[in-house]
């Protein structure tokens, strides 16, 4: 066996699927790769969450961490960094707040859902009565 094929043996078996729970806020620009992040989550913006990590229930990531591969972020916890470290204990506080913001971020988006149209070619439409009327585009 060559190291190739020896390399291959010896790496974990990581599934190929990303799995969010309910009540998890993921901020913008978020990556997350084979990962798991279990309910009442928040994920802050610009987060990796690199392959086999994992986020348990009740845990907050600060803005621009960066989870290692197979990392385990325990319940009820604060991290931030990169590579993400422990900072503290959330309160129970804190914990009440979770699914609240989620909640609000997702009321909050079905107030703006009717605002975009579905997706069409209507403005093929709109360019080719322009030019037929000769105005300008």
């Amino acid at each position: 066996m060559d190291a190739a094929a020896q390399q291959r043996a010896l790496a974990p078996r990581l599934p190929a699927e990303t799995l969010v729970e309910r009540y998890v806020t993921v901020g913008a620009y978020c990556l997350l790769r084979s990962c798991t992040i279990e309910p009442e989550c928040i994920i802050g913006q610009h987060s990796i969450l690199m392959e086999g990590s994992l986020v348990e229930t009740n845990s907050i990531l600060e803005a621009g961490s960066v989870l290692p591969p197979g990392r385990r972020f325990p319940t009820g916890e604060l991290w931030a960094g990169s590579p993400a470290r422990f900072v503290r204990k959330l309160t129970n506080e804190e914990i009440m707040e979770i699914p609240k913001l989620a909640t609000a971020i997702n009321d909050l988006m079905q107030s703006h859902f009717s605002e975009f149209l579905p997706y069409s070619n209507a403005y093929l439409e709109v360019e080719k009565l322009k030019k037929s009327f000769s105005i300008p585009l």
